[in-house]
């Protein structure tokens, strides 16, 4: 499980058979949450008060449900855990860890912008398994979960990169009816960057042993 199509297709064999769950854990978590918050702010975007505190609780919420989504996608691209509904909402019992890991790739990758550019992107890709192990092991601190995924990163932030640029074209085909595509892309997708992230771990920690 080397390359791209490997990963791809390893994917698809984990999604087969249990696609209902995948498009309906991404349908509540990526379309129906999002709306219902949408909805609210447009009830009380005359009261700043308000309006303030539904937004820092929809980036709270939607921060959680995205470890929980890391979650969810783990447990498909493991071989030997099933998933369920409920793992979409396991964030929310981490909730601190998971907000302030956001907080703090989000003051790290401004500072990276405001540099060069350059330096923020490479930060993106350094750090962008930071929630997958966050996920994977609740026990983790922020700074663990940085430091793993800076870690497991190292001489493959382009391989990443290219992984899911290779997406790009199903994410606009999904996007074009409605986005109803987007329940089977997304699934597909996360399930394959799961599994990618699991073979750089294991990678990392057979090498660690080694050494």
């Amino acid at each position: 499980m080397n390359t791209r199509a490997d990963l791809k297709r390893f994917a698809k064999d984990q999604l087969k058979g249990r696609w209902g769950l995948a498009i309906g854990g991404i349908f509540v978590a990526g379309f129906l949450i999002p709306i219902i918050f949408n909805l609210i702010l447009r009830v009380v975007r005359e009261s700043f008060g308000l309006s303030l505190i539904v937004f820092l609780v929809t980036i709270f919420v939607s921060v959680a449900i995205g470890v929980g989504i890391c979650r969810f996608s783990l447990n498909y691209a493991e071989r030997d855990s099933n998933p369920k509904f409920t793992d979409i909402f396991s964030g929310f019992s981490i909730i601190h860890k998971a907000v302030g890991l956001y907080i703090l790739l989000t003051i790290i990758v401004t500072i990276g912008l405001f540099l060069l550019i350059v330096p923020g992107i490479i930060f993106i890709y350094m750090f962008s398994q930071s929630f997958f192990i966050l996920a994977a092991d609740n026990n983790k601190s922020i700074i663990q979960c940085l430091k793993e995924s800076s870690a497991i990163m190292k001489g493959h932030k382009f391989e990443y990169f290219v992984l899911t640029l290779s997406f790009l074209g199903w994410i606009i085909l999904g996007m074009i009816p409605l986005c109803i595509g987007l329940l089977w892309v997304v699934p597909y997708m996360n399930v394959t960057v799961a599994t990618y992230y699991l073979k750089l771990r294991d990678s990392y920690n057979n090498n660690d042993k080694i050494a």
